[in-house]
Formats: structure tokens, C-alpha cells, sequence
């Protein structure tokens, strides 16, 4: 009892202090595992036994009782019959252990990854960028013709819209929230509505129209798009030919919408470029035309003015009528060296041109960012980031440029990294524990058998369920470790018991082991699997997997460790003690040749 109850908590220590998103996840989680199954050790060697002690009595045997116990009689003799054969086949159970490991690696190119699953929340975002220079009233009347595509439809509750709300209050983009009816009162799902309201505001060119779900996990500047491909390198001209490049790309392939791309190189400006030979001849230097166009145009703050407790910069520049054309500019006048007025025009010439909105900068390196959603029915975030690192390898990145992933794809790296921590050092754990309670090193890797035979499983659920494997899934995994390591303690402490109080030979003592520990093996499997059906069958699409997994994994490990641990049980005992099996091989040699005599 304290060997298995140990061996959950070595489990869920390490996952109660991770790091990162993944770690305010399941921080409490941990603790609450952890704690409650101290509670239940606690429980078991105290209240357990007085209530046992009090309200047992001496079964009377019925019907349910002789009918359960010729069933449970009926796998007692047919589990002892196969643990025979497996201990004298004992390569053939090695070579099945084998394949079932090289199964796990053959079903994990089957198995897709991703971070969260897309659950039906009842709510989604739909974000519109207007063209540059849009005014909030243009901004406007694409929402409405949004909102108006929405009418009429059973399944919508309400929608609330904001303009300019972003950090740089831009005019031009807005973000409409969508509220769904319950789900228990709604004939399609959300993804459904989302792909519904996707196709009907297609046709709607002169804005790009992105429909997104509402994140659980927002905040410093994130775009909440599932793709997020960032380019990086000293030209904005080039990553922004590299983005249309794998934007082409992405729209020929299944499973993408919502493509775009952080550049927009649409904003109107005016260039000043200075006719240097001739400000030189003329005195002028370029300087003073930056300064006097900056002044003249953009303003130049003088003062501050104070009234009723607020402050107001108060800036000087020319008049609306004086400076809301380009030609405006040629007109400026600037005073050369010698104190004499120089027009502009002499001096420079004007060139209207189309710039970019914002310059984004990573590590001091220009940026810019792919972005898209994917279609959920159709690919996951794990199948879609394998594609788009083919493709940038494929488009072959110049000397100096960079990619990477952010947003979800960064998060699901940097979860599962932990994740995979906190499994390895959970292993490590329950190996420790182990050996200080059989005080043993051997014997602990018997029994640390069961897990890698319990993956197999949990990845078999996975694919037949068509679930996919998120950070819920992997702490079911990891859940997983702890539990399955039950089998094997209870065949092996009873062995070990056997063999010590008894002085049966090893193989009776495990034939003898077997068939007692089958009972309270089923019994306890079948309770955490009944216990995990109803998440698996009626929790929500993110926790169902999790169950899904832990119920896999449980039926696998169960039905291989009762033949696999004790064969293994077998070698590695041979190995502890290579005199005893020189002998038994002596011993066997006559007899063999003998029974050949014969």
C-alpha cells in the first residue's frame, strides 16, 4: 500500500511545480492529487481496519456469489495455465515485449498533437481589418454587413463590437465578439457556425475578415490566430516576398483559412529626398530642410498650457489649408548659410509612396508574421507546423533571415518540454521510491515494466477515438506512470513473500502469486476505468482525451504486465543471481537427457 500510494504521489510532485502556461494548469491539480491520496493512505491504515473489524461478517453464499465466484474461479485457473506456459516460452513473452514496443513508435506517427483542444464553448470572435485609412464609420458598415449575415440564425444569442479598442487605436480594425445560444439548445456546434459564417462573408473584398475563437490564454500583444509564423532579417522587402511566398503555398493546401500577414505596406506617405549638389551650391543643408518640414508640417511643441488641473502640450505648425496637400510641401521655404530664403522646391523633390503601418522588430531584427486558422475537422496544430516547417525549409531562407513559431505553436513547445521533464523525473522518482520500500534495484525495473506497456494503450485509445494528444492528454500520461505501477508491486511483493516466508522455489512462488493477486488487480483496474468512463464518455472535448488515455493505457498495461512482469521477474533474477541459474541449468541438463534416453 504505501509502495503504490508513493508512487502517485512521485507522479504528481514534479507536474505540481512546473513551469509556464502548462503550470498554472494543473498547479492545483497536483496538490490535489497528491494530498488526496495521502488522505487515502492515511484512511486505509486506520478507518478501514476498525470498520472492517466491525461490520464484516461471515458471507452466506447465494446466487450472485456462486455465480461470480465460478467466473472469477473460472480466470483464476485459465490466467495460472497461461503464466505457466509463459514462464517455460519465456522468449516468446520477451519478444512480444519487443513488439510492443516497436508498436508504440510504429503508432505515434498515427497520433496528432496539438496544445488545447478546440472545445464548443458557445462563443467566437470575428476580426475585421478594413482597408488603411478607413474611417471608423467604413470600419462600421463591414460589421453590419457581418451582423447582417448573422440574422436570422437560431443558433446566435447576441454579438457586441468594438473598433480601435487594440493597443495603437487603429480606425480601421475592430473585433466583433459572437455569442452562441447553449449548447443543449442549438442543432450545430460552434465549429460548424464558425465554417458557416467563414463562407458567407467571403465575398466581402474590400476588408479581410478572420473568424477566431475566443482565447483561454491572452495577453501581452498575442494575436489569438492558431498560426503564427514569424520571419526575421535585415529586409522588409524580402521576409515580406517570403510571406507571400508561403501564403501561396498554405492556400494550396487543405485544413487553412483566415491567411494573412502582419505587413501592410499600404499606408500613404510623402518623401522629402534632398538634391544635395544643389543644396550645396545653394547653402542648405539637409538638416535644416528635415527640420523645417518636421516644424512646418508635423508641429513643434513651444509650451504647456495649464487650466483646472490639466496639462495640454501646445504645438505651432501651419494651418489645415497650408498643409493637407503634397504640393504643399514644395512651397515651404528654408533659409540657407548665408541668412537668404531658399524655395524647396529648389532644393528637393516630392515623392508620394506607400509605406508599412508598423515596422515589428525581434532581437533588433526586422519581423513579420504569417498568420492563420486552421479548419479543426480537417488539421490539427501539430500536423500544421510540420507542414509549415517543410515548407520554409523547402523555400530555402537567405543568408541572415530566420523563422520561428509563436503564439499557440511557441506555448505547445514550451508546455510539452515540461511535460516531458516532469515525466522522466517522475520515473526517476517512483524508481526511488521502489527500491527504498523492496530495498532492491532490481526488482524495481520489474515493475517499472508496466509503463512503457501502458503507452501503447493510451496511444491504441487515442487513434481509435480520433482524439488527439494536448497538455491534458499528456497529464493523463503522466497520471498514467503512477497508476499502472500497481500490478506490478502486487505481483511482486507477494512473490518476494512467498519465496521468503514459504521458502517456495522461484516459479512456484510466482505460479502460487499470480492467481491470488489476479482478484484484487481486476478489482482495482476495473474500478479507475469505470471511475474514468464518464469523463471519457460525457466530459468536454478538452478532458475527454485525458480519460480516454488513462483508460488505454490501463487495459494494455493489465493484461501484458500479469504475463510480461513475471517472465522478466524470472531474467532479471537470473541475472542477480547468475550461481542459482548455473545450477538449475545442471540440474535441468540429466533431466533433459534423460527424458531424451527415454
Amino acid at each position: 500500500m504505501l509502495a503504490t500510494t508513493l508512487s502517485v504521489v512521485a507522479v504528481f510532485i514534479p507536474v505540481a511545480f512546473m513551469s509556464g502556461i502548462v503550470g498554472r494548469f494543473f498547479y492545483q491539480f497536483g496538490l490535489t492529487v497528491t494530498f488526496a491520496v495521502l488522505i487515502s493512505l492515511l484512511v486505509a491504515f486506520t478507518l478501514d481496519p476498525m470498520l472492517s473489524s466491525r461490520l464484516l461478517r461471515k458471507p452466506r453464499p447465494g446466487r450472485l456469489w456462486h455465480a461470480s465466484e465460478r467466473l472469477l474461479g473460472g480466470l483464476d485457473r485459465a490466467y495460472a495455465a497461461l503464466l505457466a506456459v509463459a514462464l517455460r516460452r519465456r522468449l516468446a513473452v520477451v519478444l512480444l515485449a519487443v513488439g510492443v514496443f516497436v508498436g508504440t513508435g510504429f503508432l505515434r506517427r498515427y497520433v496528432a498533437f496539438e496544445f488545447i483542444q478546440a472545445e464548443d464553448q458557445s462563443e467566437f470572435n470575428v476580426r475585421v481589418k478594413a482597408p488603411l485609412g478607413a474611417s471608423v464609420r467604413a470600419t462600421a458598415d463591414v460589421f453590419a454587413r457581418v451582423r447582417a449575415a448573422l440574422a436570422g440564425q437560431p443558433w446566435l444569442a447576441y454579438t457586441f463590437t468594438t473598433i480601435g479598442a487594440d493597443e495603437l487605436q487603429r480606425a480601421n480594425e475592430g473585433l466583433m465578439y459572437v455569442k452562441l445560444v447553449p449548447r443543449g439548445q442549438r442543432t450545430v456546434t460552434q465549429a460548424e457556425a464558425m465554417a458557416w459564417l467563414r463562407a458567407r462573408v467571403a465575398d466581402i473584398r474590400d476588408a479581410r475578415i478572420s473568424i477566431e475563437l475566443v482565447p483561454r490564454v491572452s495577453g501581452g500583444g498575442m494575436r489569438q490566430t492558431d498560426i503564427q509564423l514569424e520571419l526575421r532579417g535585415p529586409d522588409l522587402a524580402t521576409l515580406d516576398a517570403l510571406a507571400g511566398r508561403i501564403k501561396d503555398r498554405l492556400r494550396t493546401l487543405a485544413g487553412y483559412a483566415d491567411i494573412d500577414s502582419s505587413y501592410d505596406r499600404s499606408k500613404p506617405e510623402v518623401n522629402v529626398y534632398v538634391k544635395r549638389d544643389r543644396a550645396a551650391d545653394l547653402g542648405v543643408s539637409p538638416l535644416t530642410v528635415a527640420q523645417t518640414v518636421r516644424a512646418l508640417i508635423g508641429g513643434e511643441r513651444v509650451t504647456k498650457f495649464k487650466a483646472t488641473g490639466d496639462r495640454y502640450d501646445v504645438s505651432v505648425r501651419l494651418t489645415e489649408p497650408d498643409r493637407s496637400r503634397p504640393e504643399d510641401i514644395e512651397r515651404l521655404t528654408v533659409r540657407g548659410r548665408d541668412g537668404a530664403l531658399v524655395n524647396l522646391r529648389n532644393v528637393a523633390w516630392i515623392q508620394p509612396e506607400a509605406g508599412p503601418v508598423q515596422i515589428n522588430r525581434y532581437n533588433r531584427a526586422r519581423q513579420v508574421t504569417v498568420l492563420a486558422n486552421l479548419k479543426r475537422d480537417e488539421k490539427v496544430l501539430g500536423t500544421a507546423l510540420a507542414e509549415l516547417g517543410e515548407i520554409v525549409q523547402s523555400l530555402g531562407l537567405p543568408p541572415g533571415y530566420t523563422y520561428g513559431f509563436v503564439g499557440q505553436a511557441d506555448a505547445m513547445r514550451e508546455s510539452f518540454g515540461y511535460l516531458l521533464f516532469a515525466l522522466g523525473l517522475a520515473i526517476v522518482l517512483i524508481y526511488m521510491v521502489l527500491a527504498a520500500q523492496f530495498e532492491s534495484f532490481v526488482h524495481p525495473f520489474t515493475i517499472m515494466l508496466s509503463v512503457p506497456l501502458s503507452v501503447i494503450g493510451a496511444l491504441a485509445a487515442l487513434i481509435l477515438t480520433r482524439q488527439t494528444v494536448s497538455i491534458f492528454t499528456m497529464i493523463g500520461i503522466i497520471m498514467l506512470m503512477g497508476l499502472v505501477t500497481k500490478n506490478g508491486i502486487l505481483l511482486v511483493d507477494y512473490t518476494n513473500t512467498l519465496r521468503r516466508r514459504d521458502g517456495l522455489e522461484r516459479n512456484a512462488a510466482l505460479l502460487r502469486a499470480g492467481p491470488v493477486r489476479l482478484r484484487p488487480i481486476l478489482m482495482t483496474t476495473l474500478a479507475m476505468i469505470f471511475g474514468m468512463l464518464p469523463v471519457a464518455l460525457f466530459g468536454s472535448e478538452s478532458r475527454s482525451p485525458m480519460a480516454v488515455a488513462v483508460i488505454g493505457g490501463l487495459t494494455t498495461s493489465t493484461l501484458l504486465t500479469l504475463v510480461v512482469v513475471p517472465v522478466v521477474y524470472t531474467l532479471l533474477d537470473d541475472l542477480a543471481h547468475p550461481g542459482r541459474w548455473r545450477i538449475r541449468q545442471r540440474r535441468q541438463r540429466p533431466a533433459a537427457a534423460a527424458a531424451a534416453v527415454r
